[in-house]
Formats: C-alpha cells, structure tokens, sequence
C-alpha cells in the first residue's frame, strides 16, 4: 500500500529539513502569539497590573499544554515510525487514542480549575492587586482548556504524516484571528483582560474546526474508524512514556514560572513579576522557530528510523544541530544588544524598563546553547527512546535550575534568580552533549 507520507524516506535530507520546518517555524511563531499578543495589548492599553496577572496564568496555561504535548508527541512519535515500518493499524490505534486520551483529561482539568479557582490563583502568585486581572483572565480561559489541548494534538499528528502546511496553517488562521479580535475587544469594546481572553478561546475553537476538517478529510492517510479512538491501555502506556520527557519538561517549566514569580515578588514585587513576564515572552519569540525546527526534524527521523535507515537520521540530525544553533546564537546578538527595544515591544512602565535591562541580559547569557539542547531531546522523542529523553527534560529544571534559583537570592539577591537561568542552561547543554556522544555509533553520527 502507498502512503502519503513515503516522501519522507525519498526526499533529499536538506530539502525535507527545509519543507518542513518552515511552516512548522511560521506556526510556531504564529502559536507564541497568542501570548505574545495578549501581553502586548493587555500591556500597552489596560496597564501593568493587567500585564502582571495575565503573566502569573501563564504557568496554567503550560499546564494545559503539557498534556498536549504529552500525547500530541507520544502520538506523532508512534504514528511517524509505524508509517515507516507500513502498520497502518497501529499508527491509527496511536493517534486515536492520543485524541481520546486528551480529551478526557482537559475535561477533568476543567472541573477541577473551576472547583479550586481561588487556591490556584493563589498559588500562583497572585497579590490583592493583581487578583482580580488574573481571576478574569484565568476563568474564561479555563473554559478554553478542550479546544486549546485538541489543537495542540491534532497539530502534532497532522504534522507527523508530513502534513507541515496543514498543520501550520492550524496555528496561522487561529493566531491571526486572536489579534483582530484583540484589537475589537480590547481596544474597541474596552473589555480588558476578559477581552483577551474570550478572543483566545474563540480563536482556538476555530483551529479545531479547521483541523479537524482535515484529519476527517482526503489528505490524509489516516482513515479513522470509531474503534481507533476506544482506549487501548498498551497504546496509551507507549504514548505517555515518549510523551512523558516533554511532560515533565513543560510541567516543570510551569513550576519554574510559578516558584520564580512566587521569589520574584518577595524579593522584588510585582515589577520584578512584571519584568519575569516580559523575559518570557521575548523567550517564546526566540525559541518559538527553533521548536518548528526540531518538529520539521521529527518525521524524518521517526519515519527513516522506522525504514532502518540511520545515515538520513544522521544528516538529518547534524543539519538540525548547526540550524538550531545559529538561529540561537543570532537572537543572543540582537537580545543583548537591544534589550530595551524588546521590553518596550510588551511595556512602556519606565519603570519596568530600567529595571529590566539588566535581567534580561542574564537571562539570555547561555541562550546560544539552548538548540543543541532541544533538537537533541527532540531526537530521543522521535526515536521512541523515553528513558534519556525524560532524563534531558528533567534534570535541566529539577536538579540545574530550582536548587539555585532558591539558593542564589539567600547570598546575592534578587539577581540570584536571573542568574539561576543561564546556570540551568550551560549545565542543561553539557548534559544533553554527553548523552547525544555516548548514542552516536547507535545513530551513526560522526562527532
């Protein structure tokens, strides 16, 4: 049988690289826009307390799209590799059951977001001023949690066929649709932060419309049938152990967000919180198409894996490596070159601008190393080898990344928190450098 996907393990290296990449690039960045955009608006026409409770949902909202990404990616992983072998059956029972599966349980973290709405926000970080911009923000996207982790896995599976148009054009149409009614709601109704938050949910129920439109539609190999989406409990066990390394990556990654805010305004108060926000966002902004890179990475490794054909994982490998890092190593420049320019693009608070020169460049002083690290892990993922990916996607944050961020201010101050980022980084690098050298006669890579 021929699939649709048999490209992938025909096509040059360099060219699929390309073909891929660039819409998963443009979508990704399109995706950080959500965010981005929020803050943005929210920042420059409701103020910065507005800017500040909107930031401290953000450790939910990875919540959310962790167990997206936890099924979107074990989903993808299987699917890629049983396309390469030719088992269609099971590469069906994957993405199905990565459909089912996180439609269960965003329906569960809904229920529970509602019940303990006040403790959450609480936990958060959320002082007596910013409480009420966060609640309002927080319970209407919380409405917005099915549709929002759907799109995130849909994404991951279309993708995965070598569908990388479709799937950009996923996150375009949602994203662009987001930003005017940001622009209505904000800035025409003046409906503040509810504004912003019912265009996000509207934008994303669009998404799921649109791809799911596809994955029911002609262009796909994946013909499903009602029992593909029953829950097989071995499939969901595969699927959440490949997962599992991106779960507790962006799991941790909202810890990270929730202690630093926590520390950041004990230490520094809600500017401090305020400048945490901004980093954030100029961090999506970078890491955003080096994601697209590693998710046009993917198929191919996962396919050509599947076909026993090493020397296109390896080429396809090294090609990932060098793009990554100069794309890192590029944005490094101009961040600490221009830090005032990127704060202005989110805040005109003097204020949070001359206090937030300096943590930014700390933030980003190890920035450079960071797409090595990620297209590495990526690898792992794609391969089905769930042990040294989860191993890459925790020890950065557990064991690099919260013991000093805890330690550092006791001695230095607030400053001890910003540092604690590129420590996390340089020893994340090193980490991921040794791993990838002990695999390389396993992949064949030349380094």
């Amino acid at each position: 049988m021929v699939y649709k996907s048999e490209f992938l393990g025909i096509e040059p290296v360099k060219t699929l690289l390309i073909k891929l990449s660039i819409p998963a690039i443009i979508g990704m960045l399109i995706m950080a826009l959500y965010n981005v955009v929020d803050g943005f608006f929210i920042g420059r026409w409701v103020g910065t307390l507005a800017f500040t409770g909107v930031s401290l949902i953000f450790p939910f909202q990875m919540v959310v799209l962790a167990f997206g990404i936890t099924f979107g990616i074990g989903g993808a992983s299987i699917l890629s590799r049983k396309l390469g072998e030719g088992n269609l059956k099971i590469a069906k029972k994957a993405a199905g059951n990565s459909i089912s599966m996180v439609l269960i349980l965003s329906l569960l973290i809904t229920t529970l977001g509602i019940l303990f709405a006040v403790p959450i926000l609480n936990l958060l970080g959320a002082s007596v001023e910013v409480f009420p911009y966060a609640k309002d923000y927080y319970l209407i996207i919380l409405y917005g949690t099915i549709f929002n982790s759907y799109l995130i896995v849909a994404n991951n599976l279309v993708r995965a066929e070598g569908l990388a148009k479709i799937a950009m054009f996923g996150m375009v149409f949602p994203a662009v649709l987001n930003t005017m009614l940001d622009v209505l709601f904000i800035i025409g109704l003046n409906m503040g932060v509810k504004g912003a938050a019912i265009a996000t949910v509207i934008s994303q129920v669009v998404g799921v419309i649109y791809l799911t439109y596809y994955q029911l539609g002609k262009h796909t190999s994946i013909k499903y049938k009602v029992n593909d989406f029953l829950i097989d409990i071995k499939t969901c066990v595969e699927i959440i152990l490949i997962g599992a390394s991106e779960f507790a990556r962006t799991i941790m990654s909202s810890v990270l967000l929730v202690l630093g805010n926590n520390l950041l305004g004990f230490y520094g108060g809600d500017i401090a919180i305020a400048i945490f926000g901004v980093v954030n966002r100029i961090a999506m902004l970078l890491f955003m198409p080096v994601h697209g890179i590693v998710q046009g990475l993917q198929p191919i490794v996962g396919y050509n894996y599947g076909k026993g054909n090493l020397k296109r994982v390896s080429e396809a490998v090294k090609l990932a490596l060098i793009s990554t890092t100069s794309l890192c190593f590029l944005g490094f420049i101009f961040i600490i070159a221009f830090p005032e320019q990127f704060i202005r693009i989110f805040i005109t608070d003097s204020e949070v601008i001359s206090k937030g020169i300096l943590p930014i460049r700390i933030f980003f002083g190890f920035s450079f190393l960071i797409g090595a690290q990620m297209v590495i892990s990526g690898l792992y993922q794609s391969l089905g080898k769930a042990l040294p990916a989860f191993v890459l996607s925790c020890a950065r944050q557990t064991l690099f990344l919260i013991p000093p961020m805890i330690i550092l201010p006791m001695y230095i101050g607030l400053n001890g928190i910003w540092l604690a980022i590129p420590l996390g980084d340089f020893l994340g690098f090193l980490l991921s450098v040794g791993l990838i050298y002990i695999d390389r006669k396993m992949l064949n890579l030349s380094f």
